[in-house]
């Protein structure tokens, strides 16, 4: 089959928030761009969200919530988010400050305190990003898978894809790889993150299945720490039925104030680690092989939490929607119904009762494992537990990149380990010429814990840009 063949300065990958954000930057840099996605429309997983583009406000307060992460990139996310807003506005985009009402119709105040945000509507976005590409010349491929990347001398020198043409071949002076991620990938999941894929909701696109990791590695690319790592939330478990319209609505927000147990009755971790329950999420998939059970009281039913809604009303959703919510009037009726659940009663009620001397007490904290945060006791009836599964959104590592979003050669780097970057004399990293990621594709940003998804994908996506034009224009 003869290839078709096109030539342009910069080819994106991938066409979710960070590869909008690139295209449209790119574009009016004056650069002539490429822009391939491989699902049947623009706007990735970001289209399915609420919108929320936070990070923290300094670099220290995202030091602390996030020690795990890559302060080099961190800092690059902090300061270039104030920038960005006001590019986003720019361009006719709607960013709105908090509190602002979500599509459940709850209001929030900001994801977490101390949150530096701003939402956008995701159809807005979408609709106005591929508006200013396509007026500027340029053009998004929407069904165009990449295959591969092309190289010339071991620099990258453009991408090969597939779409209903046949095969197309794509010269470019600079790539940018924002394909979302590899929380669709099944393989991947397995190698990194965790065996019990069966029990994962994806919380995400379809589409964002590792293909920028699977090509940056083919070409010598390093990956990060925290590739086992990921952000989600718990949502109810099957046999409830969860689309993609439902992410919202069925994501129990509530878990860091419950009782988390397994399928043994037990508790695996401390629920309050995380008030955003993604480190919760992380452990219930492979301490608890992707099955937990929140439980909680009568006090807690009627409680808010974060402004995200009331907790009785996400629980009623998920019962609507076919979870197997248990609600029994004493411990007694209890530990029967969670038996009938398959869930060793006798032991979830010991749990309990262990649980509630421990904060009476107020030694909940040396509980094995602990609970540091939000220590309410769970006494009062009628009594509650809701399967949950973990739902994955994004996974958190990925390829390396230095502070330009230029990809790190890692046969030709020198090693990190043991804080060899932090010498008085940095050893300089070797990056792959022509390479460039952005947006979750970019590992160790976040590293178990989270400051926000779609924030580095506006900052990393204009990042990378910048200096993937003036490479192509050099």
């Amino acid at each position: 089959m003869t290839a078709n063949t096109a030539t342009t300065d910069v080819a994106i990958v991938g066409a979710g928030m960070a590869g909008l954000v690139a295209g449209v930057y790119a574009t009016e840099l004056g650069a002539d761009v490429i822009v391939l996605e491989k699902g049947s429309r623009p706007g990735g997983s970001m289209y399915l969200s609420a919108g929320l583009v936070w990070s923290y406000e300094t670099l220290a307060e995202a030091r602390e919530n996030v020690p795990g992460g890559d302060p080099t990139l961190q800092r690059v996310i902090v300061d270039g988010l104030d920038p960005a807003y006001d590019w986003l506005e720019s361009l006719g985009v709607t960013v709105r400050e908090p509190p602002v009402e979500l599509p459940t119709g709850d209001t929030v105040t900001a994801p977490t305190p101390g949150a530096n945000c701003g939402k956008i509507e995701p159809e807005e976005f979408t609709r106005l990003a591929r508006e200013q590409i396509e007026e500027g010349g340029n053009e998004i491929f929407v069904d165009t898978p990449m295959t591969e990347l092309r190289t010339d001398d071991g620099a990258v020198s453009g991408v090969v894809a597939w779409n209903e043409t046949g095969r197309l071949e794509i010269d470019a002076d600079a790539v940018i790889l924002a394909t979302g991620g590899f929380q669709g990938n099944e393989r991947l999941l397995q190698e990194y993150v965790t065996l019990a894929i069966d029990d994962l909701w994806l919380r995400a696109n379809p589409w964002s299945t590792g293909d920028g990791l699977l090509v940056a590695r083919d070409v010598g690319a390093r990956t990060t720490g925290g590739m086992h790592t990921f952000y989600g939330h718990n949502l109810a478990a099957p046999p409830a039925e969860v689309t993609p319209d439902e992410f919202l609505e069925l994501t129990q927000y509530y878990g860091p104030f419950t009782v988390a147990l397994d399928e043994h009755g037990e508790r695996f971790t401390d629920e309050s680690e995380s008030d955003l329950e993604h480190t919760l999420a992380q452990d219930t998939a492979r301490e608890a092989d992707g099955r937990a059970y929140y439980v909680f009281d009568a006090d807690l039913y009627d409680d808010e939490v974060f402004s995200m809604g009331h907790i009785g009303t996400i629980v009623e959703r998920s019962a609507e929607a076919g979870a197997n919510v248990i609600r029994a009037e004493s411990l007694t009726e209890f530990e029967e119904e969670l038996y009938e659940a398959s869930v060793d009663g006798t032991t979830a009620v010991e749990t309990l009762k262990r649980f509630n001397e421990a904060v009476r007490d107020g030694r909940a904290d040396r509980l094995d494992p602990p609970r540091t945060d939000h220590q309410r006791t769970v006494d009062t009836p009628p009594f509650y537990a809701v399967p949950v599964q973990p739902g994955i959104t994004f996974t958190m590592g990925g390829i390396a990149v230095d502070e330009n979003a230029r990809v790190i050669h890692e046969r030709r780097s020198p090693s990190t380990v043991f804080g060899y970057d932090n010498h008085d004399e940095p050893l300089e990293q070797v990056v792959i010429p022509g390479l460039y990621a952005a947006g979750v594709d970019v590992g160790n940003v976040n590293n178990r814990h989270y400051m926000g998804g779609l924030a580095n994908a506006l900052v990393l996506g204009r990042v990378a840009a910048e200096n993937a034009v003036a490479e192509a224009t050099d």
